[in-house]
Parts: C-alpha cells; sequence; structure tokens
C-alpha cells in the first residue's frame, strides 16, 4: 500500500499490476481488477499525473521504476509532514499560551485560601487539576465528585481520572468499600483502574477531598451537598493535615478486587468495623442497622468477637484491639 505517499488502495493496486506485468492499456488492467473502462482511465490518469505512470510508443502504458516514480511522493510527504509538524508545534504553544490564561485571575492562585462556588465552578477546577497536576491523592466520600449531579454511576470522574493518569500523573484513590452495591459504581471504579489509577477502598470518608502536587488541598464545601462547590487551601499546615489523613486511611485499606474475585469485605475488615463502633460507645441500635443486621445479630457477633479475642467484655474487647492495631 502506498497511501503514505496520497495513494488510495485502488490506485496502488492499479499501479502495482503494472510493475508485474508488460505495457499494456487501462482497460486491461481495470478489467482485471474489475473496474469499469471510465473508472479504469481515471486511476490511469492520476498515475500519469503522478508520474507512477508513463504511456510508450504504442501507445501503451507501463510502470515507472518505484524508486524513480516514488521519490518525488516521498518529497512531498516529507514536506508534507514537516508542515504537519510545525503547525502542530504552533498548535501546542497556543494550547500552552491558553493554559497560562486560564484559572484564577490576579493573584488569586497565591491566596491561602480560594473557593470556588456552584458545580460549574467546583467542575472546572477539577478540569483545571486534570490537566495540570503531576500528582493527585483523591478520597472519594459519599455521594457524587464536586460538580457532579449524578450519584448514581463513576462516568463524569472516572474519565477525568482515566484522563489525569493516561497523561502520565500519579493519581491515587481512596474510594468506599459500599461501591459494590452498585454495578455501575464497580464499572466506573475498574475503568479508572485500568488507565491507571491507583486504587484502594476503605469502609468510611469524612468528605472529598483532593491533594494536588502536595501543595495544596481541595475538598467539598458542603459534605452534605457537593453541588456547593469546592475549598482550597494551601497552607502549610492545611496541606500535611491532609496528606496524614490520607496515608492513615491508604495504609489500611484494601486493593480494589478484581472483576473476577468477589467485592464483599473479608471477615477482618468487617471484624475492624464493628470494634470501630464499639470504640465509638454506638448503640446496639445504631450498630445493627449501620451493619444491616438484626439487633439480636448484632449482639451475637459482639459476643462472638469477646470470646475470639478471649477477653471478659466490651471494654477489654476494645483495649485488646487498640493493642493489635485494629483500631487507628
Amino acid at each position: 500500500m502506498l497511501a503514505g505517499l496520497g495513494l488510495v488502495a485502488v490506485e496502488s493496486d492499479f499501479y502495482r499490476r503494472f510493475l508485474t506485468r508488460p505495457p499494456s492499456t487501462a482497460e486491461c488492467v481495470g478489467d482485471l481488477m474489475g473496474l469499469s473502462v471510465e473508472d479504469a482511465r481515471l486511476v490511469a490518469e492520476r498515475l500519469l499525473s503522478l508520474g507512477l505512470l508513463a504511456g510508450t510508443a504504442e501507445g501503451k502504458l507501463r510502470a515507472v521504476h518505484p524508486v524513480l516514480a516514488c521519490h518525488p511522493l516521498l518529497e512531498r510527504a516529507e514536506l508534507r509532514l514537516a508542515r504537519q509538524q510545525k503547525e502542530l508545534e504552533l498548535g501546542r504553544a497556543e494550547v500552552d499560551e491558553l493554559a497560562s490564561e486560564t484559572g484564577p485571575t490576579g493573584d488569586s492562585s497565591l491566596a491561602e485560601a480560594e473557593v470556588h462556588r456552584g458545580a460549574d465552578a467546583a467542575w472546572s477546577f477539577l478540569e483545571r487539576v486534570a490537566a495540570t497536576a503531576s500528582t493527585v491523592r483523591c478520597m472519594a466520600a459519599a455521594g457524587a465528585a464536586p460538580g457532579v449531579g449524578e450519584t448514581s454511576d463513576y462516568a463524569a470522574i472516572s474519565k477525568l481520572a482515566a484522563f489525569t493518569a493516561q497523561r502520565g500523573t500519579d493519581v491515587q484513590l481512596l474510594l468506599l468499600e459500599s461501591i459494590d452495591i452498585l454495578p455501575s459504581l464497580m464499572d466506573g471504579a475498574r475503568a479508572m483502574a485500568a488507565a491507571g489509577v491507583e486504587i484502594r477502598t476503605v469502609p468510611t470518608l469524612p468528605v472529598w477531598t483532593f491533594i494536588i502536587d502536595d501543595e495544596y488541598v481541595a475538598t467539598a464545601l458542603d459534605p452534605a451537598d457537593n453541588q456547593e462547590g469546592v475549598l482550597i487551601a494551601r497552607t502549610p499546615g492545611a496541606v500535611a493535615a491532609a496528606v496524614d489523613l490520607f496515608s492513615r486511611h491508604w495504609r489500611g485499606a484494601a486493593p480494589l478486587a478484581p472483576s473476577d474475585q468477589p467485592t464483599a469485605r473479608d471477615v477482618m475488615q468487617k471484624h475492624r468495623d464493628l470494634l470501630a463502633m464499639l470504640a465509638d460507645e454506638v448503640k446496639d441500635e445504631t450498630i445493627a442497622r449501620r451493619l444491616g443486621v438484626s439487633k439480636t445479630t448484632a449482639r451475637r457477633r459482639i459476643k462472638d468477637l469477646v470470646c475470639e479475642f478471649e477477653v471478659k467484655n466490651r471494654t477489654q474487647l476494645v483495649l485488646r484491639a487498640c493493642r493489635m492495631g485494629l483500631l487507628d
């Protein structure tokens, strides 16, 4: 195929057939290819104009040797490629120039705190992060991401995260274990993982939080309504606190379950959830509701843990769990 030199498939095949036969007519070669007389003549005229075919004294056509015939075409292709490369470089420079003009105006980009109110502003901020960040660590709490109205899937945020990872950004993402309730959430999570996002899951997260380049932190303005916008903090203390919180969750998190494995929590993680509620002195009724079991079942599980840890009561159970490192 000579598509790189500007020939379509039928023209390339037409020329090749002339290369392997004595001088002939356009009609004869066209007949071999199943072309009409008119189409064969049009192809021949095109190849004559390009210098790939030449006429003979007998009024027939012959193929010009490829090295001779294709050299001018190669030169033209190289010139065309050079022009395209120059246009690409100019386009990249224009994109960089536009990027430098995008974002907070004035000196606000250096402010210790910024507020981007509303869903559109929040999403624009996330787009800027996806386009410019070198590292992103995110705690994806309950509800949709800032700027995203749909809570039943990760379609929008997964595309943004995948783009971020594919451009070489190091992306670490903490998701809630409860995403395994909805297949659409798991599909989005696995799409991000396939794109290079490193994902782990944890039982609970406080609020949507982004740590960008370890230089600034962005959190949802309102944990109950992620459409309110985002707050950006650039103070070293805020960044250090967010990094520490993320690291604590990350160390105790479980890798995202592969698609061929069940997503249910393992026994130890269930123990840790229950132990954490006991440490917080959560009432049995609330424990049962959070675990999705009856009050009787919740109490039986607590009793089983007391026996398993070889202690006498709940207080000793919590103390033993702390000593074993099962509670932060």
